[in-house]
């Protein structure tokens, strides 16, 4: 989920370009520097810290209001004192989420004892060895960790990723998200990739909880959201299933993945943009079920409606 910044506001650095260079060089040596850390430390106290750190750090984090927007609009009922619980909680997930990607080879590595693989009835992801699928999730919980799947059952999987605009950070994240395994393409210009990549049989992993202004109007928390497609019109359009993937943080650092079953349009001889909204929105309904069941677990921090939402 890649940010253009994280340590001081898009908006604040648009308005004055000359901040840009100098805010990529801190951040590049924070980040790293936080890393470096987190690589000497065992497991349990490398989430310990990055959530501790994370939570301090929610008061000055430039989308904090993002969050609390988000949370109010899908939680209308929760009141103050509760949305700020949640978002130093989400706060604390990310910066769980970034260990996930620093100690993904460890994880996978002690992936018995870590890792709880989970099929809902009727499903066999061993079964598509050579058919191709399209795995299909959102920012919730350790997301990064859902490709773990595809490497558990021997199968190929391409996934879909948004590269760093911080040139000072792009080539050393790239580096660390080969540890998750598998391979990834960038989500700019990625569909022939994908394309050809299904054609062969493979897997192909993608994020699909983000609002695109050119996307198709499905309901999130009895809110219309502009959500992005491409998934389901990849499935459509490869004659392959869309499946549903969550990976959840459980107590200490263990993680359930849950493969769930394939969604189908509720009407399939609908016209394909038709087809594509109905199974999106039957996505965004996992989606939903999963961010009630634990909040925490949702990383918000972009907008996920049209700012007359928000303004309501």
């Amino acid at each position: 989920m890649a940010k253009k910044h994280f340590l001081l506001p898009s908006r604040l650095v648009n308005k004055i370009p000359a901040l840009r260079t100098f805010v990529w060089v801190l951040e590049a040596t924070v980040l790293k520097s936080l890393i470096g850390l987190i690589r000497l430390l065992p497991p349990e106290r490398a989430y310990g810290f990055a959530n501790a750190l994370f939570r301090g750090l929610k008061p000055v984090l430039p989308f904090t209001r993002k969050i609390r927007r988000n949370l109010t609009i899908a939680f209308p009922h929760k009141d103050l004192q509760e949305i700020e619980r949640l978002a130093r909680a989400i706060c604390g997930n990310l910066g769980r989420a970034a260990v996930d990607l620093v100690l993904a080879q460890r994880i996978w590595a002690a992936r018995e004892e870590r890792i709880e693989f989970v099929m809902e009835n009727g499903v066999d992801l061993a079964s598509y060895r050579g058919r191709p699928a399209v795995l299909v999730g959102g920012h919730i919980g350790a997301w990064q960790y859902s490709i773990f799947v595809a490497a558990h059952y021997g199968l190929d999987i391409t996934t879909v990723f948004a590269p760093e605009e911080n040139p000072y950070l792009k080539a050393y994240l790239t580096g660390l998200r080969a540890g998750l395994g598998g391979h990834f393409v960038s989500r700019n210009g990625c569909m022939r990739h994908l394309s050809k990549e299904l054609k062969q049989g493979h897997l192909v992993g993608y994020i699909a909880d983000t609002r695109s202004d050119d996307g198709q109007a499905v309901p999130f928390f009895g809110t219309l959201i502009a959500a992005n497609t491409s998934a389901a019109r990849l499935a459509i359009r490869y004659h392959c299933d869309l499946i549903p993937v969550r990976c959840e943080r459980l107590d200490g650092v263990r993680f359930r993945l849950t493969v769930h079953r394939p969604i189908r349009p509720a009407d399939p001889e609908a016209p394909v943009a038709e087809q594509a909204r109905q199974m999106t929105a039957a996505l965004f309904r996992h989606f939903e079920d999963w961010i009630r069941q634990d909040p925490s677990q949702w990383m918000c921090f972009s907008q996920r409606w049209p700012k007359e939402a928000h303004e309501g």
